[in-house]
């Protein structure tokens, strides 16, 4: 294609809503707070300028339906109880009240759900060197994917080379979804200077293999990260530095979440045959998030931990060892709530 490129540099681009999707907080200096939202609730978390430790965290639950995740339709349905979570989650951090017109307004990293967007793995022969026809040509890759009018839509995309092509990841959704959570986040002073997926940022957290690093084929891991936020189950699979495979569906047992082993071997096993039947590779590892302690008999964790080591003969591992602080929380509490933020603060210690 005249104009085109072939895959020796790493073009990413945007659309101009003045914030993205996903962007790699490693491109820039970012910021060292961060909201995550779900639909169980708002964390907030500020960590050290020169590393990834929490000094101060909390978590405000709010009512099942109070925030019901979509890419098509607002998010945010109860607001006034969302905004009193957000009001109270932030009173440590001197931001509790809503009248932020007095004040200076501070850079925050924003995490919203999975589901609030639709993210696709793409591949190009070329793409054009301008960012900017390059956006053009993934949206129109996408036009007949998404279920909302791309053209008006938010799109981010993040381009890697792979075999001789280009490897995009692209993420869309809805204006009117992503200005919900900027809104809610202005009312208190907090500008979204970067806007984030909760398992993209937690992807950060895995010891290799990340998305966008440097690893030799040689050297590549595959690897699988199953995240539970009630009540979706988020799978990606990373070979390398690669995502091949990106899916979230939603678990039978809804917002309670309680779960079983059975269910999430179920939603499993097709994402583990889709990656050996196409990429001809099996996994060396699997990360799980949000089930439950590991180590511990009952718990969902442990119990699908176990399944996986019996059936596939895989070996299991937590994608959160522990919160990055002396910061006292129930350790099931922060592994399902905070570990975008985690991911955050890991991503941006790793590129000083």
């Amino acid at each position: 294609m005249q104009g085109g490129m072939t895959p020796n540099t790493n073009p990413a681009a945007t659309a101009s809503t003045g914030i993205p999707i996903w962007k790699r907080v490693l491109r820039s200096p970012s910021p060292v707070m961060g909201v995550e939202i779900s639909s169980a609730g708002i964390s907030v978390a500020r960590w050290g300028t020169n590393s990834p430790r929490f000094e101060t965290i909390t978590f405000r639950p709010f009512s099942a339906g109070a925030l019901e995740v979509s890419p098509l339709a607002e998010n945010i349905r109860e607001p006034e109880e969302v905004r009193r979570a957000m009001e109270a989650a932030l009173v440590p951090f001197g931001r509790g009240s809503r009248d932020a017109s007095q004040r200076q307004p501070e850079d925050i990293i924003l995490v919203i759900p999975d589901q609030a967007a639709k993210l696709f793995v793409l591949s190009f022969e070329v793409l054009p060197q301008k960012p900017l026809d390059a956006l053009g040509m993934v949206k129109w890759r996408l036009k007949k994917s998404v279920p909302f009018d791309i053209e008006s839509a938010a799109v981010s995309f993040f381009a890697q080379p792979s075999g001789g092509q280009w490897q995009v990841a692209a993420v869309a959704t809805s204006r009117a979804v992503i200005r919900q959570y900027e809104e809610l986040a202005a009312a208190f002073g907090l500008q979204a200077r970067n806007i984030t997926l909760s398992t993209l940022a937690a992807l950060e957290l895995l010891p290799e293999g990340r998305l966008g690093g440097a690893t030799s084929s040689s050297n590549a891991v595959n690897q699988l990260v199953a995240k539970y936020s009630p009540p979706w189950l988020t799978i990606v699979i990373m070979q390398g530095e690669f995502l091949r495979l990106f899916r979230t569906l939603s678990l039978t047992s809804g917002n309670s979440g309680s779960i079983s082993a059975e269910e999430v071997l179920e939603a499993l096993v097709p994402s583990l045959a889709y990656f050996q039947d196409t990429f001809s590779a099996n996994l060396d590892r699997v990360y799980l998030c949000g089930m439950g302690g590991m180590t511990h008999a009952g718990e969902t964790g442990a119990h699908v931990a176990e399944a996986l080591a019996k059936e596939l003969q895989i070996t299991a591992q937590p994608l959160v060892d522990s919160v990055p602080g002396s910061v006292e929380m129930d350790s099931h509490l922060t592994e399902r709530n905070f570990s975008g933020l985690m991911g955050m603060a890991q991503g941006q210690a790793r590129s000083r």
